[in-house]
C-alpha cells in the first residue's frame, strides 16, 4: 500500500502535538491578575494568623496541664511504691512544678516547665492556699483535704483537682 502517506517511505510526516508553537495572541496571566491573586492570599493569610495564634495559646495551657497531671500521677505512685511521703511541689516564681521526696529530700529530674503566660494557682477549698505543694501518704491519699492546681492563662484555666482521702486526679 503505497502513497498512504504514512510511514516511512516518504509522504507527509505529522508533528507531535506538543512541538507546536503558542501563537503569539495566546490568552495569558497579565500583571494585574497576579496582583489580584496575590491580594486575596494576603487577606487570607491575614485572617488566619490570629486563629492559630488563639490555637497555639490554648495548645501550650492543654500540655502544661498533661505535665502537671502526670507529676501528681508520679508522686503519687512513687509514695505508694516507696512507702515514704511525696510531695509536688509548684514554684510559681520559676515557673516549675516538681516531684519531691520529703523523707530523703531528694528532688526527681522530671520537672513541669510552664509556658509563659500560663500560672499554676494551689488552691483548697476555691482559696489560694498559702503553701504551694501537695503531699502524697504511702497509702496515696492526700495529707489534707481536696486540692485543686488552677492553670491559666489570659483567656482560659483547667483545673486538676486530686480528691483527698484518695489521691484520685481529675482534670476539669
Amino acid at each position: 500500500m503505497r502513497g498512504t502517506g504514512r510511514g516511512a517511505g516518504g509522504g507527509e510526516t505529522r508533528r507531535p502535538p506538543f512541538a507546536l508553537r503558542p501563537s503569539p495572541f495566546a490568552p495569558a496571566i497579565t500583571l494585574v491578575e497576579l496582583l489580584v491573586v496575590l491580594a486575596i492570599i494576603g487577606l487570607i493569610l491575614g485572617m488566619s494568623v490570629p486563629a492559630l495564634t488563639h490555637y497555639a495559646t490554648q495548645l501550650r495551657l492543654q500540655a502544661a496541664t498533661r505535665q502537671v497531671v502526670g507529676l501528681v500521677s508520679l508522686a503519687r505512685s512513687l509514695a505508694i511504691g516507696s512507702r515514704q511521703n511525696h510531695a509536688v511541689v509548684v514554684d510559681p516564681e520559676r515557673g516549675e512544678v516538681s516531684v519531691v521526696n520529703l523523707v530523703s529530700g531528694e528532688r526527681l529530674e522530671q520537672v513541669a516547665r510552664l509556658p509563659s503566660g500560663v500560672t499554676v494557682d494551689v488552691q483548697v477549698g476555691g482559696e489560694s492556699a498559702p503553701e504551694t505543694r501537695v503531699i502524697f501518704r504511702p497509702t496515696g491519699s492526700l495529707e489534707g483535704r481536696t486540692t485543686a492546681l488552677v492553670l491559666a492563662n489570659k483567656e482560659k484555666s483547667q483545673t486538676v483537682t486530686i480528691t483527698g482521702a484518695t489521691g484520685a486526679v481529675s482534670v476539669q
